[in-house]
């Protein structure tokens, strides 16, 4: 379980190149990427601002943990069918989301594995091609629920963020998605 965010490995974390939190502002603070709005306008730094344009893109651990921050209703509308299905606290699935920065890039929609009642932990992508190659006999296929690979060549993408891989927090099983460009 990562530290910063319980659902993403430290080692797979990705800070934003868009600068600053949007919220707080705070200079020093690394920020992920983060497509959402603030919840409090008057909690940020900029409240008018804020008010005005709540809509943002880059956002810091302790905001996005905080609760400062949530996700735009169409990805939870989007993500909503996976909790129905699988979540054992669907209330707390939805705030856990929230919880979690854009990594990894999501090309084709959001999803991201639940197994055992919980949100899974990704813990990054193949290293080389060669590891993608050897992904789909290691680890379940995921794409919106466990199923089998519907290809018969190998796994080589045109870039290795395609490959998303994660694992369970409870049984420790992993899935991958693979989300071409």
């Amino acid at each position: 379980m990562g530290i910063t965010f319980r659902y993403i490995a430290d080692i797979a974390l990705e800070p934003s190149e868009l600068g600053e939190c949007q919220c707080c502002e705070r200079a020093a603070a690394v920020s992920y990427n983060y497509r959402g709005e603030i919840v409090d306008p008057s909690a940020a730094a900029n409240s008018k601002l804020a008010e005005e344009e709540p809509e943002i893109y880059a956002a810091c651990a302790g905001c996005i943990n905080a609760g400062l921050v949530r996700k735009s209703d169409y990805e939870i509308a989007d993500i909503q069918k996976l909790i129905n299905r699988f979540a054992s606290d669907k209330q707390d699935a939805v705030k856990q989301y929230h919880r979690i920065p854009h990594i990894p890039l999501m090309m084709q929609g959001e999803d991201w594995p639940l197994c055992c009642g919980d949100w899974c932990e990704f813990i990054g992508v193949p290293t080389d091609y060669n590891e993608s190659v050897r992904v789909v006999s290691q680890h379940q296929f995921w794409d919106r629920r466990p199923v089998e690979p519907h290809w018969d060549f190998e796994l080589k993408p045109e870039s290795l963020r395609e490959i998303c891989i994660f694992r369970c927090l409870s049984c420790r099983k992993t899935y991958f998605i693979w989300q071409p460009t």
